[in-house]
């Protein structure tokens, strides 16, 4: 069906077009209307005041006065003297009266009173001897004596009136006045706009049938393409109708457009949904700022307060706070380049024997003094069906529900928390570990259970404002049960709770349930290496100080080199029992550190035949397994990541200095602390 010619936008131009020059129309129509008037106005104000002062010119140097003693008329009545006086000046507003009809002029005697003559006097000769009223407007020029022109309702009716002092010998004898009728000046007005309005709408009409010619063509092409351009938004296959001119170019620029969009239709549904993306990583990265500085803040305003001299309690206390933010900013950070793995599809499961059990005690004392605060109940079901030893990664799986159980408490303000654990046979002798955590808390619509699971994501923005969190716990831990065969499903309602189930396939473990450890943790921990060398090859000062003096407790002999260059040169001067080495460092990085110093072992650099292997363990910020296997290769034996944990460094010792000694002995060359 045809659109309403209005709807259309050839229609629209050319409305808009009519109004612009109507609304023109009237602006001048109506500045031509008053600026005539008041020209005219003017005009007739001046011609009134003329023929006043013509009047006063014939008068000429007589006065009333002279004109009565010319008739002996000095001590007649007021009557005989306005008489006189009428006589004598009569014929001369007569003929002014009769030279411009419609004008009526007359002289007025200030001593007597009255009005002297009236022309034309054939109509207001009865006016002749009466006075000016008191609120008559010439009574304000009489008052003021100076020439003036009023406006109003006078002897002759609406008139506009010029009244002009009669001034002989320095004293104003009377007056003389010209006025016309304003019906008069307004018929006059009529015929003059009268013209002018008719020229500026003959001009109006000339333009808009101009105008209309002119833009019926182009408004038609331009109809066309918009018409072609709304059938492309449904189907790209369509193509415009060509015209001419710079039009021509635009509809064909725009066909060449629909032609590019139509092939690269997946391109750009990649485009918007990476577009979506980034949007959802810059709702990301603005609450990242706000929850990395906070957990820095609180390592740096507990360490400023520390220098404060506070009690020894105090300081213990600062040191409780400043080791807590530093491990929730570890654990942003953590998240963080979990997801980055699992983005880049570099996340490992491992393979290593647990105790779900043992899991699920670390993870609920990690959840229980959160829930304590909050007066909630905890309560965990481990179904007899699950196993005491599994095969499976139960680092992550530790993750997994630890992630769970955080948001179970932070979104449930009073209630339960619960947490069952089962599993059941799966094909190829494998076991399906299902866990279930179910809470009491705020819940969630249809809406935001869409998104929860999405990366960057919260259930709203609101959430984030108040309970805080990067928005990836879920995401992260969908993706790593998904990595060990399972899926993670959540189920929720508005103010009721929420459950998340998930469930992975483990291997059974057939080892010795009792063997979870190489060497006790007391030997581990308690295990002091006096009169043993270790070399430090750290850029860093602050990291220098951390691992000297957490080394330099359990005894070690410490030395410390500031680049891979300096280790090098270390190593050839003293023989060390251990070498932990940075990555990256300037002069020379770790790796080729390592690779030389290994190259310094076979050809004898030290005592001349082949040198025992001394262990370097990598302690570096580079924790992804291409990081791990780098240094594998550039001759490492072990790997450290930052920031450092006392207990995996207890470890490392005893497994390459007591489970598996050196057994070369250290011959101190340098008594230098820092060496170069």
């Amino acid at each position: 069906m045809k659109r309403f010619f209005l709807y259309s936008i050839q229609g629209r131009v050319i409305a808009l077009l009519l109004l612009f020059m109507t609304i023109s129309l009237a602006a001048s129509w109506f500045t031509v209307h008053y600026m005539s008037q008041w020209i005219m106005t003017e005009e007739k104000a001046e011609k009134l005041m003329s023929f006043a002062a013509f009047l006063d010119v014939n008068l000429g140097d007589r006065t009333y006065t002279d004109i009565l003693a010319a008739h002996g008329a000095q001590g007649a009545s007021r009557e005989e003297k306005i008489a006189v006086l009428n006589g004598e000046l009569k014929e001369i507003t007569d003929e002014v009266a009769a030279a411009y009809p419609g004008l009526g002029v007359g002289f007025y005697s200030r001593e007597l009173d009255a009005i002297l003559t009236y022309g034309p006097s054939s109509e207001y000769q009865q006016t002749v001897g009466t006075s000016i009223a008191a609120d008559h407007p010439g009574r304000e020029v009489m008052a003021a004596n100076r020439s003036a022109v009023r406006m109003g309702t006078m002897v002759r009716g609406d008139i506009m009136n010029a009244m002009r002092p009669i001034e002989r010998n320095g004293e104003v004898i009377g007056y003389i006045w010209a006025n016309e009728l304003t019906t008069d000046i307004e018929r006059e007005f009529g015929r003059v706009t009268g013209g002018i309005l008719l020229v500026i709408l003959l001009f109006y009409v000339i333009s808009v049938c101009a105008a209309v010619v002119l833009l019926r063509r182009t408004m038609r092409d331009i109809g066309e393409v918009v018409r072609g351009v709304r059938e492309l938004r449904y189907d790209l296959t369509k193509t415009l109708t060509g015209t001419g001119g710079d039009l021509g170019e635009v509809v064909d620029g725009i066909n060449a457009m629909a032609a590019d969009i139509l092939k690269a239709n997946e391109e750009r549904k990649a485009l918007l949904m990476a577009e979506a993306a980034n949007r959802a990583q810059r709702d990301f990265l603005a609450r990242m700022s706000h929850e990395i500085r906070t957990p820095m803040n609180g390592v740096i305003g507990m360490t400023l307060l520390a220098k404060a001299a506070p009690t020894e309690r105090q300081r213990m206390e600062y040191i409780d706070k400043i080791h807590l933010s530093a491990s929730l900013l570890l654990g942003i950070i953590n998240d963080i380049l979990d997801f980055s793995k699992i983005e880049a599809g570099k996340m490992e499961i491992e393979n290593a024997p647990f105790s779900i059990e043992e899991i699920v005690e670390n993870v609920c004392d990690l959840i229980r003094p959160k829930a304590n605060e909050k007066e909630l109940r905890l309560h965990v079901r481990l179904d007899g069906s699950v196993p005491e030893m599994l095969n499976g990664d139960g680092l992550r799986i530790s993750q997994i529900l630890l992630n769970l159980l955080g948001n179970a408490v932070k979104f449930t303000p009073q209630g339960d928390i619960t947490l069952e654990l089962e599993a059941v046979p799966a094909e190829d002798g494998m076991l399906r570990l299902s866990c279930v955590v179910r809470d009491t808390g705020i819940g969630m619509d249809a809406q935001q259970l869409e998104n929860i699971l999405k990366p960057f994501a919260q259930a709203d923005s609101s959430t984030a404002r108040k309970f805080g969190g990067t928005g990836l716990g879920l995401s992260i831990s969908k993706a790593l049960v998904e990595l060990m065969g399972g899926s993670l499903t959540v189920k929720s309602t508005p103010n009721a709770g929420s459950e998340f189930s998930f469930s992975v396939l483990l291997a059974p473990y057939d080892g010795d349930a009792t063997a979870k450890q190489s060497a006790p943790d007391d030997e581990v921990l308690q295990c002091r290496y006096d009169g043993r060398s270790l070399l430090i090859v750290e850029d860093n000062e602050i990291n220098q100080v951390v691992a000297e003096t957490l080394l330099s407790e359990m005894g070690f002999s410490i030395d410390i080199a500031e680049n891979g260059r300096q280790g090098v040169d270390a190593f050839l001067r003293k023989s060390y029992d251990l070498i932990f080495m940075d990555i990256r460092m300037p002069v020379m990085d770790g790796l080729d550190a390592a690779r030389e110093i290994r190259r310094a072992e076979a050809a004898g650099a030290l005592s001349g035949a082949p040198a025992p292997r001394v262990p370097i363990i990598a302690m570096t910020a580079n924790a992804m397994r291409e990081d791990r296997e780098l240094s594998h290769e550039a001759g490492m034996d072990g790997h450290i990541s930052k920031p450092i944990d006392i207990a995996e460094i207890r470890s490392v010792l005893y497994k390459f200095l007591v489970k598996n000694p050196f057994a070369g002995r250290s011959e101190a060359r340098s008594d230098k602390k820092l060496l170069y």
